[in-house]
């Protein structure tokens, strides 16, 4: 403490409440670096986390109101899921287009064919069949039954990493995707309305949303240099991710025999529809990279 015996007992006591003041402003700086190293050490992905949570809820229920049964009942979900594909892609581009230094726009455009190909074909064709096999799915089944198949999620990550030579399975692995699975599966038990087909549809969409994460990650990671941001990763693979859903959609759709019935004020709902659904999954999907 400072030497007050020359000061007056109003002089010692202001400069005991600055001292204190200091003291307890120092506790609290120290504190502050505490909370930011925490938060940096455990908490850097969590409102990414979060975020796609909320975003994946959002777009699961939308296309449950769209496509199910009793609903809207859109009769063809995998064209409008085309259409939301073809969102990311504008989204991407223009993006990519408008702000190539930030973005890292030339990684893309320095890929030759034979490179574009090995890496955004497979990786679009399997995000096809996943994204679409899950909204045929939606049209039949509800959204607790389709997320008490679609916790089996980890468990099929888990198994095609192996495959892929990523991961090696250990029982610290296994047990973190039981939980995970058994979790999930736990919180919709008892509030099933099964159905076969749509059971099906929901495990296959599970199995290759396993093959999905675990080939993006390989193809991503064996990128050298690797893509600077979610944005331009996004460039890279939509288009195959369209392309692939457009042609699942005339080979098992044939959606203009349903569009030939429709007047033009439903093809502009289409379009809305399809632009809106677009929009939440370019949120999701810049939350997840």
């Amino acid at each position: 403490m400072t030497t007050t015996s020359n000061l007056t007992p109003r002089a010692e006591r202001v400069i005991e409440s600055v001292e204190t003041s200091i003291a307890q402003a120092s506790n609290m700086s120290f504190e502050n670096d505490n909370v930011n190293k925490l938060y940096n050490d455990h908490c850097t992905y969590l409102p990414a986390m979060m975020g796609w949570f909320l975003f994946s809820a959002l777009i699961t229920s939308y296309n449950k109101y769209v496509f199910g049964e009793g609903h809207m009942a859109f009769p063809c979900p995998l064209f409008l899921t085309s259409l939301h594909f073809g969102v990311q892609w504008a989204f991407s581009h223009f993006a990519c287009e408008f702000f190539p230094e930030t973005l890292g726009t030339q990684k893309v455009k320095d890929l030759d064919w034979n490179t574009w190909a090995l890496i955004a074909v497979p990786c679009g064709l399997v995000t096809a069949l996943d994204v679409g096999l899950s909204n045929l799915s939606l049209a039949i089944i509800t959204i607790t039954f389709y997320t008490m198949v679609k916790s089996s999620t980890p468990v099929f990550v888990l198994g095609w990493a192996h495959v892929f030579g990523i991961e090696r399975i250990t029982l610290q692995l296994v047990g973190v995707a039981a939980v995970i699975a058994i979790g999930e599966f736990v919180t919709v038990y008892g509030e099933i309305d099964f159905v076969l087909k749509g059971f099906l549809l929901c495990l296959a969409a599970s199995v290759l949303s396993g093959a999905r994460w675990t080939l993006v990650q390989l193809k991503l990671q064996n990128m050298e240099p690797p893509m600077k941001t979610t944005i331009a990763t996004m460039r890279l693979l939509s288009p195959s991710m369209f392309y692939s859903m457009i042609v699942m959609s005339f080979a098992i759709e044939q959606p203009w025999n349903d569009f030939m019935k429709m007047d033009s004020s439903d093809l502009w709902w289409v379009l809305i529809l399809g632009l809106g659904g677009g929009i939440i999954a370019v949120a999701m999907i810049l939350c997840e990279f």
